[in-house]
């Protein structure tokens, strides 16, 4: 699905191929969302497990069911300015656990701008203080209602990146101004984690700064072996390497805290050899691991995830989300040597067909990812 764009209030589907596409459709909430400064070029679009697509644009959301075309049902404005570009704050699907009775989907919103930012940025080079707030919804919920908190620093922008273990990573940005070229200021150096079920107040961790400003143009990624990618920034419409902040071509590798080698032991070690690859939804399946420490190792202390690595593109991972599967059985073969039946996701609404990296963690320390499809 492709959806807005500049003055584009409309969205469509990329074709079968050897199909064309049809008409756009048109949507008139893409229009009721576009103020003088447009903020909502890029809007976050997340796939909800009933196969409806929640949609945030500007500082409204909605349920759009994509094969009818109808909205099925509106949720609270979020107040405090806008979120998507130029504002451009972050947002990501929460992580999907499927070992609850019911499946629950919640969104997170952080950061971003006051809807007149990019018109003061850009006017009259004016940088607002981004956004501090994180906000929460359920989508699920038969009356959903944001919850908020402050995050411990101002951020427009970012990249917001679930991690193999569901923590989130918020990295990269500016605390003033907006998107666009030369529009912002105060680079945001340093990297937040972001622990989404612990209680409100102790959520947020703080991590070691980097040096290189990563604003404007700027990426990150997730890797198969835990280590977030990070590179770009390039505030300018063309190359300039004498700026008050230059084109960046270095890149960076960030080590989460789970990386440190103090916690090798503990780290689950895929036997790819013995693990299936091809998952069809809903099956059973099992996995071989290895554990150097695994003393009195039972099911409650080990979770499998499944990530799909996004297209990311001005702050938003588009397609991002980490699945939690249902454990069936764990079964220790040999001292230091495992097998886990779980369940595959049980549906495309959940689990997009496609490739995902699959992820063993154990309190929290997760395995180097192993490549697999579902269909």
């Amino acid at each position: 699905m492709v959806i807005g764009g500049r003055r584009s209030f409309s969205y469509e589907f990329v074709p079968q191929e050897g199909q064309k596409n049809g008409k756009p459709n048109l949507f008139p909430f893409l229009y009721e969302t576009s103020d003088i400064d447009e903020n909502n070029l890029y809007p976050f679009v997340h796939l909800v497990p009933d196969g409806n697509l929640f949609i945030f644009s500007n500082n409204r959301s909605l349920l759009l069911n994509p094969t009818s075309n109808k909205v099925v049902r509106t949720f609270p404005v979020l107040p405090g300015g806008s979120r998507n570009y130029p504002a451009s704050g972050q947002s990501a699907l929460l992580p999907i656990d499927l070992n609850a009775e019911t499946t629950k989907a919640e969104v997170i919103v952080c950061g971003g701008n006051l809807h007149d930012a990019f018109n003061l940025a850009e006017t009259k080079k004016i940088f607002l203080p981004a956004l501090q707030d994180c906000n929460r919804l359920t989508v699920t919920d038969p009356s959903p209602k944001w919850d908020s908190e402050m995050m411990p620093s101002r951020r427009t922008m970012g990249d917001a990146l679930i991690l193999p273990n569901g923590e989130l990573l918020f990295i990269n940005g500016a605390q003033y101004g907006t998107s666009a070229w030369w529009d912002a200021d105060q680079p945001n150096y340093t990297p937040v984690l972001y622990n989404p079920d612990k209680p409100k107040g102790l959520r947020f961790k703080v991590m070691m700064a980097t040096q290189i400003a990563r604003m404007y143009h700027s990426t990150s990624a997730v890797l198969p072996n835990g280590k977030i990618w990070v590179s770009g920034s390039n505030t300018h419409e063309t190359y300039k390497d004498n700026d008050k902040y230059p084109t960046e071509t270095r890149v960076e590798a960030f080590s989460p805290p789970y990386l440190d080698e103090a916690f090798n032991k503990y780290r689950p070690q895929i036997n790819e050899d013995a693990t299936k690859k091809e998952l069809n939804y809903g099956d059973l399946f099992e996995i071989n691991f290895s554990l150097e420490d695994g003393a009195g190792l039972t099911a409650n202390d080990i979770k499998v995830t499944m990530y799909s690595p996004p297209f990311t593109t001005h702050g938003f991972s588009m397609g991002q989300r980490l699945i939690i599967l249902k454990i069936d059985e764990l079964v220790e073969q040999q001292p230091g040597s495992y097998t886990v039946r779980m369940a595959a996701p049980p549906s495309g609404a959940v689990a997009p067909p496609g490739y995902y990296l699959l992820f063993v963690v154990h309190r929290g320390i997760p395995s180097t990812g192993t490549w697999v499809r579902i269909q």
